[in-house]
């Protein structure tokens, strides 16, 4: 397993929070494109603080992962081509979704020219940091490039896809539940990497034999008002046909037949998830037991999945996309 922890640092803490959005996006695509998929075969992780610092923190699974990453430090961000820079938008949206209050936007084209600029601004292996940031002059005009106003934001659209599942056996329940946990990484990951949403939340609930998983994105109706449900319905439909195939299934029993809580615990599904959401858990000689492409595929074809989108007040529309059987 091969581990990255890359450092950067703006002094404008939302111009930087902005960049860590668009560099997490450019890298995920790429690994997606590959065939590699978040859980499976690698964790990415972005994180800007106060002081405009960024983390990218980066695990690889598998060889392939490991290739694509090994240029991490060097890889260039997607920023779009002149005159809309799309990624910046959606990046935008994201982030004025994420945060409470308004956020000020200043000259345009300048934020664009800091953005480039700390692209070409190389990562730094953490372990080769004495000190970051270090103590300078700070130009007053790059802080007020970006922040957060004491304004309250737009409020933001809210889209919730829910999956559902019903069946006697716990067992089959707790594995559909680690199967919609992967699922729900990779059409989360493209549902904000087309449509500028912001990842929010992942909830389950358990009760008579069904349960129902539902996770919810923000996106900010003023830089992007033009999302319409069907667009976003039919990204979901292809990330679903893109990480059921036959070989990913395979894959994804492979990680759970492979699952240690002695060894590598940080590799297994999270028994503390599974132990608030069903009251039970699965140990090593479960997972092995349960897991199979056969009952994978079963679990899939009872799968219910539903989208919709919620104004300020009440669910303005919905998309049932049916059983996935």
């Amino acid at each position: 397993m091969k581990h990255f922890t890359l450092v950067k640092h703006h002094p404008c803490t939302q111009l930087a929070h902005l960049y860590e959005h668009l560099f997490i996006a450019t890298v995920a695509d790429q690994l997606y494109r590959h065939g590699q998929y978040k859980l499976l075969d690698y964790a990415l992780n972005g994180a800007t603080y106060d002081s405009g610092v960024i983390i990218i923190s980066a695990e690889c699974y598998t060889k392939t992962s490991a290739e694509l990453l090994q240029d991490l430090a060097t890889m260039k961000t997607d920023f779009g081509e002149d005159p809309f820079y799309l990624p910046i938008s959606r990046a935008l949206s994201q982030i004025t979704a994420e945060e409470s209050g308004a956020i000020f936007i200043g000259d345009v084209d300048t934020i664009i020219g800091e953005l480039k600029a700390l692209d070409d601004q190389p990562w730094q292996e953490l372990d080769s940091v004495e000190l970051l940031p270090k103590v300078t002059h700070t130009d007053k005009k790059l802080l007020d490039l970006m922040y957060v106003t004491d304004q309250p934001g737009a409020k933001p659209r809210k889209i919730k896809l829910q999956l559902q599942f019903s069946d006697p056996s716990i067992e089959l329940r707790i594995l559909w539940r680690e199967l919609a946990h992967f699922l729900n990484l990779s059409i989360g990951q493209r549902i904000c990497q087309e449509f500028g949403a912001y990842f929010t939340h992942e909830g389950a609930r358990d009760s008579a034999g069904s349960t129902t998983v539902i996770s919810t994105f923000l996106i900010n109706p003023r830089i992007m008002p033009i999302t319409q449900i069907e667009e976003i319905a039919a990204s979901v439909k292809r990330t679903l046909e893109t990480i059921t195939k036959p070989e990913v299934l395979q894959r994804f029993v492979n990680y759970l037949s492979l699952a240690s809580y002695y060894s590598n615990p940080h590799a297994a599904p999270d028994e503390n998830r599974l132990l608030r959401e069903f009251g039970a858990i699965l140990g090593s000689a479960g997972w092995k037991k349960i897991a199979s492409v056969e009952n994978l595929t079963k679990v899939l074809q009872a799968t219910q999945i539903s989208l919709r989108q919620h104004g300020s007040r009440q669910v303005k529309n919905g998309i049932i996309l049916s059983n996935m059987g």
